[in-house]
């Protein structure tokens, strides 16, 4: 529960300078303002440009160069160079789309960005250092293949946690995480067993993972310029709040047309709230404590 000053009957602001309504529901997104993963975003949101295009570009680019790696579609003395660019790609730049989306007040896509940013990040360094004949304990003793499966094994469970969540919003997210979760977990497999076709399928499994992220860049980057979603994500039925939310760029928040549009979706809400707030008899908030 949220405690504040007292607001207008429309609604007031926590102590965190949030706007809230005084029924306790989320503020219109004619002034928040969302992305295709179906959160709403912080009041500055208008101030900031979407990120998450950026991150699905380069993580899906990352995936590709290293699904070539693993099917062998690339020579092993060009690793070195694969593993330069997933570095950057896929490691640091998810990394800082990452804290953008932590700015913009959307959980879900920060914790996923990071959570990729940083298996690239230390995946990449640890080939990149091995490639380059930097760690000689790994010369001379090989590749901790037990430590690298268990790391793939974790990641691969939390792209499972990511499946159930994605649920709540479109079918593109969920084939994403199934893709990766499905792609760790044969990546884990083949190198316990050295299980050649194992890992082929690791990497084929990687290549649908650069599909499904460039897919969903593509319909950001489409929602963003044209402010309609042509490339569509495939919403869930039960997953129209979040499809309303992500209606709209941050660039597009206060674009008149989507705020008449938004603002028509809530006016019953709205309507509701306003005759309770104006109501004698309801004396919630009336002591100026009490925000939800």
């Amino acid at each position: 529960m949220f405690r504040g000053r007292k607001g207008s009957a429309a609604g007031t602001v926590d102590v965190i300078g949030r706007h809230v309504n005084r029924d306790g529901a989320a503020p219109d997104m004619a002034i928040y303002g969302g992305n295709a993963f179906g959160h709403s975003v912080s009041p500055t949101a208008h101030l900031l440009a979407d990120p998450a295009p950026i991150g699905l570009f380069m993580f899906g680019l990352a995936s590709a160069l290293s699904a070539g790696n693993y099917l062998r579609w690339t020579p092993a003395s060009i690793s070195y160079v694969i593993f330069t660019f997933t570095f950057v790609s896929g490691g640091l730049i998810p990394l800082v789309v990452s804290l953008l989306e932590i700015i913009r007040n959307n959980m879900f896509a920060a914790v996923t960005f990071a959570t990729y940013g940083s298996f690239f990040l230390s995946y990449t360094f640890f080939g990149l250092m091995y490639a380059t004949g930097q760690f000689s304990a790994l010369l001379r003793d090989g590749l901790p293949l037990e430590g690298l499966q268990f790391a793939l094994l974790m990641y691969a469970l939390l792209s499972v946690v990511f499946i159930g969540l994605s649920i709540r919003m479109n079918l593109a997210l969920t084939c994403l995480f199934t893709s990766i979760a499905l792609a760790y977990f044969c990546l884990a497999i083949g190198l316990t067993h050295d299980e050649r076709r194992v890992t082929k399928a690791g990497g084929y499994f990687s290549i649908c993972v650069c599909i499904t992220t460039w897919w969903l860049a593509i319909a950001e980057l489409v929602l963003d310029v044209t402010g309609k979603p042509y490339v569509p994500v495939f919403w869930y039925p039960w997953g129209q709040d979040q499809k309303m939310h992500s209606a709209m760029s941050s660039r597009r928040a206060l674009d008149p047309h989507v705020q008449a549009a938004i603002a028509e979706s809530h006016s019953k809400r709205n309507l509701k709230v306003n005759r309770q707030a104006a109501d004698p008899a309801n004396n919630g908030g009336a002591d100026g404590q009490s925000v939800v």
